[in-house]
């Protein structure tokens, strides 16, 4: 018997029937992938580990009696974006979650070749921008949907040992902030959802791997994440997961920087005349 307690057909309606996660195997990506299809969407799912994206896929089919499909997939890949966009053909696909960004080589900036950080800087720029292009074309023409892009608050500074991580999240935070003042008017919502250190397989292997404790931080649920990002999809710009009750900080109010995002966008009518 499948569970059908927390079906939302108005959710469905606007953002489904397929909905796409990538960085899906595990952590933050998996449990996008249970709420949207607990909401009765069915899901596409991607990530490196084939192995992993079937047995979630598994569960999403038994548990909520919904499609999947699932491709194996390296984002890093310099045509991976097509790749991505191919993984929705002939669907009727209504959200796209970008999840996988995480550091892949960590450390000082000296301590690893420009060949190695050009990795990270492939996966978190170059297809995170084609795949938004890609997408925002399809969803515009369908005129509804959305798009979550999965951020760091490392995007408000820099940060040593983390220099090109948060380099990268502040170009997509500022991307996604964009993108949405252009596709909101046109059916579309993106939402970027700021997240700090959050209770993953992958981040509780680098505490081991440093021998130090997870306790030493206060970490969020993934399933946290999962749920305020779907809760909030048409809230945008910007959800900083810290802070969702923090209206006065210019840096973290949503309200806030809603306001800038517009009053900016509206300043450019000097120039380029009205949008």
């Amino acid at each position: 018997m499948t569970d059908d307690s927390r079906r939302d057909p108005t959710f469905v309606s606007k953002y489904g029937p397929w909905v796409l996660v990538s960085g899906a195997s595990e952590g933050t990506g998996a449990e996008m992938a249970l709420l949207a299809a607990a909401k009765g969407c069915n899901v596409i799912l991607v990530a490196r580990r084939m192995e992993k994206l079937e047995a979630l896929a598994a569960t999403l089919r038994q548990t909520y009696g919904v499609e999947t499909r699932t491709r194996s997939l390296d984002l890093a890949g310099p045509d991976a974006a097509a790749q991505l966009e191919a993984c929705a053909d002939g669907l009727d696909l209504g959200l796209v979650i970008f999840n996988a960004g995480g550091d892949s080589v960590g450390g000082r900036f000296l301590d690893s070749s420009y060949a190695q950080w050009r990795t990270l800087l492939q996966r978190n720029i170059d297809t995170l921008t084609d795949a938004c292009h890609r997408f925002a074309t399809v969803l515009v023409e369908r005129g509804k949907g959305g798009m979550i892009l999965i951020g760091s608050e490392a995007a408000f500074q820099g940060t040593g040992r983390l220099a090109l991580y948060s380099a990268t999240k502040a170009y997509a935070l500022n991307l996604g902030e964009s993108l949405w003042r252009e596709l909101k008017p046109r059916g579309v919502d993106v939402l970027n959802v700021l997240i700090g250190a959050t209770d993953t397989p992958k981040l509780r292997t680098v505490f081991a791997r440093n021998n130090l404790s997870p306790d030493a931080v206060p970490l969020t649920l993934a399933e946290d994440v999962a749920r305020v990002a779907l809760d909030h999809l048409g809230d945008g710009p910007t959800v900083v997961l810290s802070a969702l009750e923090n209206d006065d900080n210019p840096m973290l109010s949503r309200r806030l920087r809603r306001e800038r995002v517009i009053y900016h966008s509206e300043f450019l009518n000097h120039f380029y005349g009205p949008e």
